[in-house]
């Protein structure tokens, strides 16, 4: 497929001129090609969308008498011929191709090719029909033309000098009366088999499914065909209208996408590797609803797609029949929409929501504060008597706000008198836990290395569950990929793992033998989990159960 080459290019003719019947156009000499282009632009503005929505069949009788071809019984395209007329007669006004094909003109060997996109396309294959007689040598390129532009004859004798392209799932090509009337015919037996309300039936449809579970799910929202009630006043009315839309159809021809048509096939489902085949007008009878089908007709990824597949002599464009599926990926190249809480891998992605949340939520509280664990102990001094200790709860992370700056600073929970009128402080039976902590001296000791581990792995265990509750988020919302799916599990399992290491803390100096700085004396303790210890275990327990979740979802793919 010829290119252009911008930088030996001259243009010599060009009008923005965009009313009903005109249209913008440019009129190019390609001096390194050999070649002058006449390129139309697309659809924009409001008038072009009226010239899109004239697509009833209109005859080309007068105008094959004007340009010198035969058009008696041929059809074509009543917008798109309006405009076409328009660009053959401004070219003749001006008398464009007139000088540059004169005798004298440097450029009367260069060959003419008529290109377009959208709009332009078809409009560039009914001028190219009108110029054919005048210039017989001519090419044609449409890209992603409209679907309706030639009748079924007309269409195959273009193939001669038109080539069209057509990329994925592009709906302008398959935009033609009969697939509108199809699509709204299926949409009305959909409509009438529904067995649920039509707010759950709204719900299920909105959510993204994957095609192995389209079965089951159209099965719990749709009866059967046979089982449709016919005798509804609703399947009345569609009945008499189906019939009167039939009657005029069959008065009216089809049209189709002129001449060749090359399909460009996304193999890989990510846009990266495309597939050109030549295709047949009638595989092009239903508009594909998808993602991608309003993507598809963008220009710029249609360059470079071109560009990278370099069609020319040396590249040919393969048959239909030598396209591969790959059926083993087909669900990996499924289409992905972000729906909030449309649950796409279904009830279980909610509930490992749930569970994450909970669970990072539990294991952040249990770093706040200073009970994580209570500790009993027995304090020897430098001169060897012993005594008892007041048994001061400890936390595991946090200290007083204005100690905030270091994560590593260690915190006691401080004691209150049960009856303050009769207290002894020296009584540890007297006292009780109160909601305030105290960090302990810097120069009291020495953090040994378990502690210091503990209180790191529960910053990870926050920040890894933190990353694990918003991939399950994205869950609930659009479908994830296999790869994704198993980075979630790893994840949920690392947060799980953090969350245990978190109990080295009972295995530290705070709950051992730990010698006091300066003064000589020792303190002996034993611990147990208080409050924040029980919501550190309980949150372990919720990554687990997460976690279990995760791999369901993994293994329902």
């Amino acid at each position: 497929m010829p290119t252009c080459d911008v930088a030996s290019s001259l243009s010599v003719y060009l009008t923005p001129l965009s009313f009903t019947a005109s249209t913008p156009y440019a009129v190019i000499v390609d001096e390194l090609k050999k070649t002058i282009v006449i390129a139309i632009r697309g659809t924009i503005s409001m008038e072009d969308w009226v010239i899109d929505l004239q697509y009833v069949p209109a005859p080309l009788d007068k105008a094959g008498d004007i340009c010198g071809f035969d058009g008696r019984g041929s059809l074509c395209h009543k917008g798109v011929l309006t405009r076409a007329k328009w660009l053959y007669n401004d070219l003749k006004k001006y008398r464009i191709l007139k000088q540059l094909y004169a005798e004298d003109s440097p450029y009367k060997e260069h060959n003419l090719v008529v290109v377009g996109h959208s709009l332009g396309g078809g409009c560039a294959q009914v001028l190219s029909l009108l110029l054919r007689p005048s210039f017989p040598s001519l090419k044609c390129y449409a890209y992603e033309p409209p679907g309706c532009i030639f009748d079924d004859d007309l269409c195959n004798k273009s193939k001669e000098w038109i080539t069209s392209v057509v990329r994925g799932d592009d709906v302008v090509p398959r935009l033609t009366q009969p697939n509108l009337e199809s699509l709204r015919d299926e949409f009305f037996d959909v409509t009438a088999r529904i067995k649920v309300s039509k707010i759950k039936a709204f719900y299920d449809v909105r959510a993204p499914c994957p095609t192995t579970h389209l079965v089951s799910r159209n099965k719990s929202m749709l009866c059967p065909k046979a089982q449709i009630d016919r005798d509804t006043s609703f399947s009345e009315k569609l009945r008499v209208f189906r019939n009167e839309r039939a009657d005029k159809n069959r008065e009216s021809a089809k049209l189709y996408i002129a001449g060749k048509i090359i399909h460009l096939v996304d193999t890989t489902g990510d846009e990266t590797k495309y597939v050109p085949y030549w295709a047949s007008p009638y595989e092009f009878n239903q508009v594909v609803l998808s993602t991608k089908m309003l993507s598809d007709h963008s220009v710029p990824p249609l360059v470079e797609i071109l560009q990278n597949l370099k069609l020319d002599e040396a590249h040919e464009v393969i048959v239909q029949e030598n396209v591969v599926e790959n059926h083993e990926e087909e669900e990996e190249n499924e289409a992905r929409v972000f729906v909030c809480f449309s649950n796409p891998h279904g009830k279980i992605s909610a509930a490992v929501l749930v569970f994450c949340f909970v669970a990072w939520i539990m294991n952040v509280w249990s770093n706040q504060g200073c009970k994580f664990v209570r500790r009993v102990t027995i304090i020897t001094r430098s001169n060897g008597t012993v005594e008892a200790g007041v048994g001061m709860g400890t936390g595991i992370l946090t200290a007083h706000a204005s100690y905030s700056r270091s994560i590593i600073l260690r915190s006691y929970n401080l004691k209150e008198c049960i009856h303050p009128e009769s207290c002894d402080f020296d009584n540890p039976g007297d006292l009780q836990d109160s909601d305030f902590c105290q960090p302990y001296p810097d120069s009291l000791f020495e953090l040994d290395a378990n502690t210091i581990a503990a209180r790191a792995f529960s910053i990870l265990a926050n920040l890894t569950g933190f990353i694990g509750l918003g991939l399950v988020l994205f869950a609930t919302s659009m479908k994830l990929k296999k790869r994704t799916c198993v980075a979630l599990i790893i994840v949920l399992f690392v947060s799980c793992l953090f969350g245990g290491l978190q109990f080295l803390i009972l295995r530290g100096a705070f709950c051992g033998h730990l010698e006091l700085k300066g003064g000589g004396d020792a303190v002996d303790a034993t611990c147990s989990l208080n409050a924040s210890g029980y919501g550190a275990v309980a949150a372990v327990v919720f990554w687990f159960v997460a976690l279990v979740g995760s791999g369901v979802m993994l293994f329902t793919y």
